[in-house]
């Protein structure tokens, strides 16, 4: 195995490769693909080093965004009307750069990222170490971690926006259609998938919201779920609340567990309760986050229960239809 030196990259060096690849011919790219092994390393480090800047940017806009709301719902309800009107104007205008700001935030690294990998796919089919072609799986995993924070950012911009009030959805269905995909993901981990229904629920269990926020809250609570969970079950249920006029939708494992002090931060945007796990499975810090905001949305609620070392029971309150 071969040890590398590690450095950034300058700016001007990914930019040259980012033109290059934009130029469309391969030739000019071939140049770039005669990397040292060691300057393999150092652009791969660049690449997590822009990922990194970029969330902590965003965790700033976040912050400031909040902030700005609790201070303008105090504000409503004081007498100050003008100020309240000038802070929401300014939340508002916050809102629009939050997303603006990421977009153009994810343009840069994306093209480069995508660069550095045609570069290093031509350099190992000219005969360079194998070590290039665990570069370009490393990078393609960051093009697709950047690509999934950028659709988790749409998802919330998209929140914005009143719901279609007459939208519903099956949740059998969409039970159903949730799992294909992580039962697969499951069986190679080894834990145990299931789907549970209490006693006498009806085959058409309608609850109030769109097809679309409610396959974001069941994708993201099985996600979760599967990446703190290494062995044992993962069970998704759905019951009647004890008011009947709610559904209560589940989603239990047996996994690591949430600290008690971590949990009543685990639905804000980019909080991580384990940073170091985060890092290894690549998520986004924005899944629960989406989990919460899909829910209020339609008037819903999420909460949730841990032990750290027993695993999470995460609930999901719908209104039935």
């Amino acid at each position: 195995m071969k040890l590398f030196k590690w450095q950034l990259v300058s700016r001007t060096e990914l930019k040259q490769l980012q033109d290059l690849s934009a130029q469309g011919g391969r030739e000019p790219l071939r140049g770039v693909a005669r990397l040292e092994d060691p300057e393999l390393a150092l652009v791969a480090e660049n690449i997590k080093d822009v990922r990194s800047s970029l969330q902590r940017e965003l965790q700033e806009l976040e912050t400031a965004q909040t902030q700005l709301s609790s201070k303008l719902q105090a504000l409503q309800a004081g007498s100050s009307k003008v100020e309240a009107a000038r802070i929401e104007a300014r939340l508002e205008h916050m809102q629009t750069d939050f997303i603006a700001a990421a977009s153009h935030e994810l343009k840069t690294p994306l093209a480069g990222i995508e660069a550095l990998g045609d570069a290093l796919q031509m350099a190992l089919a000219d005969g360079n170490t194998d070590a290039a072609l665990a570069f370009v799986d490393s990078i393609k995993d960051e093009t697709k971690r950047m690509r999934s924070l950028a659709e988790d950012l749409l998802d919330l911009s998209r929140f914005d926006e009143n719901p279609e009030a007459d939208s519903v959805s099956n949740l059998r269905t969409a039970f159903d259609q949730a799992v294909i995909m992580p039962a697969r993901t499951a069986q190679a981990q080894g834990v145990s998938l299931q789907i549970e229904y209490a006693d006498g629920l009806p085959e058409a269990a309608l609850a109030k919201i769109s097809p679309t926020d409610l396959s974001i809250i069941l994708d993201n609570l099985l996600d979760n779920a599967l990446h703190y969970t290494s062995d044992g079950q993962i069970v998704l249920s759905l019951e009647r609340s004890d008011d009947r006029q709610r559904w209560l939708i589940s989603v239990s494992d047996t996994g690591t567990g949430i600290a008690e002090a971590d949990q009543a931060f685990v639905f804000d945007r980019f909080y991580r309760a384990d940073r170091s796990r985060s890092r290894d499975y690549g998520g986004t810090g924005l899944g629960l986050s989406l989990v919460k905001k899909a829910a209020e949305r339609w008037n819903g609620q999420v909460s949730l229960q841990s032990q750290l070392g027993s695993g999470s029971v995460f609930s999901v309150k719908l209104p039935v239809a």
